[in-house]
């Protein structure tokens, strides 16, 4: 939150979020900053983050910046992944895309949470 005005169409969005360049602001920007409350040796567990690669609205970078921070600061062996989409951004998506980021959703979230298939009885 303390870099958004310099993205995009960040600057538009001062008087509702503040501006980091008001000490003031900066303290509440940074009291819920997702980047900044992550807490090296801290075991993060397995996360999927989603963005696209490119969205006027938002900056990419911020994402992509969060994502390393969490790999470099967590302790344990699970995986912080990106998972980007060329394309998209604010907006609508193909059917066809929203079943794609949704099986990779559930499947990232089936596999880190321990949900396994149902067991399937055959005839002997």
């Amino acid at each position: 939150m303390v870099r958004y005005p310099r993205f995009g169409v960040g600057p538009l969005w001062a008087t509702e979020f503040g501006t980091p360049d008001d000490p003031d602001h900066l303290a509440v920007l940074l009291s819920y900053s997702p980047y900044h409350q992550v807490q090296p040796g801290t075991r993060y567990p397995a996360v999927l983050l989603t963005s696209p690669r490119v969205d006027p609205r938002v900056g990419a970078a911020h994402m992509r910046k969060f994502t390393a921070a969490l790999q470099h600061a967590t302790t344990s062996n699970q995986p912080i992944l990106l998972r980007t989409e060329a394309d998209v951004g604010h907006g609508f998506r193909t059917a066809s895309r929203w079943a794609d980021l949704t099986a990779d959703t559930l499947a990232f979230c089936a596999t880190h949470t321990g949900l396994t298939p149902p067991i399937t009885h055959t005839e002997p």
